[in-house]
């Protein structure tokens, strides 16, 4: 049986975080463990996680890359599911994910198709098994797919150098310059919650910045 530990980090986005919570409790493939990390949130979203048999960790904020990777550091499962405050996985999800790496034992990373809701209402069907190349164009898969945990430890987590955004993107070049293997899922299985002001939004207002320090630290990646 594969291991999932789900990681939550969560700031300033209490009113949403049982759903996200609820999402995981509900698979029909129970997940190993879920971490909630209260990147010191001035909202009331520990004691929304309190009421979950959940594991929590309180940090003072750092950021989403820290975040994670204090998630990486306390968790124990075979692989890694990053999930946003503010989003859903669909009841099969985790079982999916599962059947998809029995069947290619050699794969690190495992990309799940997602449907936008909110002020967006697009079902996003991932292009099959994107190369470091496809990348170069668009990130290529969701920042929710599931990582095997040895490589995160292999590559320090998430940089903290990507303090505005595209921590996601930073990662799946390491992987991929590294020779790690992804494959996607063409069934939608996460819902993306789309706002009006959100973090990918920040991100891409600092494209170019974020841009010059994945090509600074990949520099093949041009």
């Amino acid at each position: 049986m594969i291991k999932f530990s789900i990681i939550i980090p969560v700031y300033q986005q209490a009113e949403y975080l049982s759903q996200t919570i609820e999402s995981v409790l509900s698979q029909t493939l129970k997940a190993h463990e879920i971490i909630v990390v209260d990147d010191g949130s001035p909202d009331n979203s520990f004691q929304v996680a309190s009421s979950y048999p959940v594991k929590i960790i309180r940090q003072v904020n750092k950021g989403l890359a820290s975040a994670r990777n204090t998630g990486i550091m306390n968790s124990t499962g075979d692989w890694l599911l990053f999930l946003d405050s503010d989003d859903m996985l669909l009841e099969n999800c985790l079982e999916k994910i599962s059947e998809a790496i029995e069947k290619n034992s050699d794969i690190d990373i495992v990309a799940p198709s997602l449907k936008n809701f909110g002020i967006n209402n697009t079902s996003i069907t991932l292009m099959p098994n994107p190369t470091l190349e496809d990348f170069k164009t668009a990130n290529r898969i969701g920042y929710f797919s599931a990582i095997r945990r040895t490589v995160l430890l292999e590559v320090g987590g998430y940089s903290p150098k990507m303090t505005f955004g595209y921590e996601d993107l930073h990662l799946w070049v390491n992987l991929l310059t590294l020779g790690k293997k992804l494959i996607t899922i063409p069934d939608i299985l996460v819902l993306y919650r789309v706002k009006q002001n959100s973090m990918l939004k920040d991100a891409v207002n600092h494209h170019d910045e974020l841009m010059a320090q994945i090509f600074k630290d990949f520099p093949n990646f041009k």
